[in-house]
């Protein structure tokens, strides 16, 4: 049965929508603040609220754009859960935002039914060494941690989510694009007339 978790950029796009919506509200304070003063004649101090509150408008739209971004992110992530989702009428095991030590979460961990597993890093369109090797280190992790789940070791598997046509390896992770992550994974487990990635 898949397990699904609240994804990283989902939360994170939860919490910096919550920081744009508190900064909102200081913000509408701050001119309240600043149009009452200005009625009185305190114009210094009604002066001084006029700047916090465009500093904390500023905040705040910037809180947004972050938001934005972690959407995109966790559009990304839903896409690949649902491109696994076939896979568990075949008996693979999928798991979701799965806590890795103090390093954050592994996006998705697929499972085949012959206990080899993939460590799947999701990313939209680019990545770098950085990800790569993130993506080595979680797989490492689930090996060592899960060692029953996934009894024939764990592939890194980076997912470029609106890529097309891509699948190679490049510095030991396996690189694929949405449309051929679930072929690769086949593949790569020995489930497919391909040649696996994992050794038997």
């Amino acid at each position: 049965m898949p397990v699904f978790g609240v994804s990283f950029p989902r939360g994170q796009q939860a919490r910096r929508l919550r920081r744009a919506a508190a900064s909102g509200a200081a913000a509408i304070v701050a001119g309240a603040l600043a149009a009452t003063t200005a009625d009185i004649g305190a114009t210094a101090l009604a002066g001084v609220l006029a700047l916090v509150m465009a500093a904390l408008v500023l905040d705040a739209r910037r809180w947004v754009r972050l938001a934005a971004r972690s959407r995109v992110g966790a559009r990304s992530e839903d896409a690949v859960r649902r491109a696994l989702g076939g896979l568990g009428a075949e008996g693979w095991r999928l798991r979701h935002s799965l806590p890795c030590g103090r390093r954050g979460d592994i996006d998705s961990v697929a499972i085949a039914p012959n206990g080899a597993g993939f460590v799947i890093e999701t990313k939209t369109r680019r990545f770098d060494e950085r990800h790569l090797a993130h993506a080595r280190h979680t797989a490492a992790w689930l090996h060592r941690h899960r060692r029953r789940w996934c009894r024939r070791g764990a592939l890194p598997v980076l997912c470029v989510v609106r890529a097309r046509g891509l699948e190679g390896v490049e510095d030991e992770v396996l690189v694929v694009s949405l449309d051929r992550l679930v072929s690769a994974l086949r593949s790569g487990a020995g489930t497919s007339s391909r040649p696996g990635f994992l050794a038997s």
